[in-house]
C-alpha cells in the first residue's frame, strides 16, 4: 500500500457517481499531501507544514495512559498541520488517480482509475483505465 497523496476533483468527471469522492495517487510526492483539481482544470497543492503540539494539549495528557509513561500515547496528537497556502503546480504530464465506491472489491464495489493528461498546467484529457 505505502504512502500516497489525496486529490479532490472540482472539474467535471466523466462518471458523475464519483464526482465528490476523494482520490488517491502515487503520481506526485507520496507524502500524504492534499491536492485539488479546479473547475478550470488546474492542479492545486494545499501546502502545509507541521508543528509540535504542546504536551498539555494532547489527547491523552493527564489520563492514565499518559501517566503510565507509554510512548505511543504521548506521541498521539503530537503534531498538527498548519496551512501555508495554495500552489498552482503548473503540472505537465499524466496524473493517475483512483478510488473505489463500496468497501470491498468482492461486495460489488466499483474501482475507478483514470489517467489525467495535463499540458502546460491545464487538464486536457481524462481517460478511464479498465
Amino acid at each position: 500500500m505505502g504512502m500516497f497523496d489525496e486529490v479532490k476533483i472540482e472539474y467535471e468527471m466523466p462518471d458523475s457517481e464519483i464526482q465528490n469522492e476523494t482520490f488517491q495517487t502515487k503520481s506526485l510526492e507520496n507524502m500524504m499531501d492534499n491536492y485539488t483539481i479546479t473547475k478550470e482544470g488546474r492542479l492545486i497543492f494545499h501546502k502545509c507544514h507541521y508543528e509540535e503540539v504542546p504536551e498539555e494539549e494532547r489527547f491523552y495528557y493527564g489520563k492514565p495512559e499518559w501517566d503510565e509513561n507509554k510512548a505511543l500515547f504521548k506521541f498521539i496528537g503530537s503534531m498538527t498541520s498548519v496551512y501555508d497556502g495554495d500552489v498552482d503546480m503548473q503540472y505537465h504530464g499524466i496524473l493517475e488517480i483512483h478510488t473505489m465506491l463500496g468497501k470491498y472489491k468482492d461486495d460489488g464495489s466499483t474501482w475507478y482509475s483514470y489517467d489525467l493528461k495535463f499540458t502546460d498546467g491545464v487538464l486536457v484529457n481524462i481517460e478511464r483505465n479498465k
